[in-house]
């Protein structure tokens, strides 16, 4: 797959609903947030407002992170 199409499935803690997110701006926020690498980049669901983490991702620092 073309790196710049590829997007990472998030998964709400909450309300579970699932949205892709490209894998570029994924990157971006990881790379941006060093204080904490045990702990993946998070967005905030539209949906319902809760967290939304990532269903499979491997950061820019090598660490895979499941939900």
């Amino acid at each position: 797959m073309n790196k710049e199409n590829d997007c990472i499935t998030y998964v709400c803690t909450v309300c579970k609903v699932k949205e892709d997110i490209p894998r570029e701006a994924v990157e971006y926020f990881d790379e941006m947030d060093q204080s904490n690498i045990n702990e993946p980049p998070c967005f905030s669901c539209e949906a319902c407002g809760g967290i939304m983490r990532p269903q499979n991702y491997k950061g820019v620092y090598g660490k895979t992170y499941t939900y």
